[in-house]
């Protein structure tokens, strides 16, 4: 029976594999929409004209050598998948990749953001290469928004007027396990921000006026 140390090569080399496979596509969108006259067949080719709704496939066959004198042919099969949630009840669309019952990666995205992407593009480049992140470091990635408070600053120091507060919400990628920073999106200036009426919670811009929690109960 194989135990998880015999296995562990073999994981690190699929994992190398399927983030190489995934940094190829990226390489080659950014190529076509670099280039000048050459006129893809589609926007998102070399991917499928559906993605990144539509799923990718891949099998990887690799010689696997152990002391120089027994080596062992490798293949599997790698997928990548959306799972889109209920777009009723605001639930987050969810991209992974995995081999059997192993997953490599995932990217989670707030149903908002999607839906407004006046400042994130949710298009087949940013899906990739957050997918390749997210399978380098062999986790899962959320991709969300929280609001932060600026004061005025009045003769050197912080305005205590509440009416002269800046409200910002910035668009992030954390990790899903510790919310470990990785990187900010952008960001935007808020007028008036929006509270759930149940609990007041901050919710984003976009979407319903209720956090997810409560607008389950409406």
């Amino acid at each position: 029976m194989s135990t998880q140390n015999d296995l562990n090569p073999v994981l690190d080399t699929l994992v190398y594999l399927t983030y190489d496979w995934l940094v190829g596509f990226i390489d080659a969108l950014k190529t076509y929409r670099a280039a000048i006259g050459i006129p893809p067949p589609h926007p998102n080719y070399p991917l499928p004209v559906e993605f990144p709704f539509g799923g990718l496939t891949e099998v990887f066959h690799w010689v696997q050598i152990f002391d120089n004198t027994t080596q062992v042919d490798r293949s599997f099969r790698v997928r990548m998948r959306l799972f889109e949630g209920n777009a009723d009840r605001w639930e987050p669309l969810v991209w992974t990749i995995y081999s059997g019952n192993i997953t490599f990666g995932s990217v989670e995205l707030d149903r908002r953001i999607f839906v407004d992407q006046s400042v994130v593009s949710v298009d087949p480049l940013f899906i990739l290469e957050g997918m390749a992140d997210a399978v380098k470091r062999r986790t899962k990635l959320i991709v969300s928004s929280r609001i932060v408070m600026r004061a005025k600053v009045v003769n050197g120091q912080p305005s205590t007027n509440p009416d002269q507060n800046y409200w910002y919400e910035l668009f992030e990628v954390r990790t899903a396990a510790s919310g470990e920073f990785v990187k900010e999106l952008g960001r935007r200036m808020i007028s008036r921000p929006r509270f759930c009426p149940q609990c007041r919670v901050w919710v984003p811009h976009a979407g319903p006026p209720y956090c997810l929690q409560h607008l389950s109960l409406q």
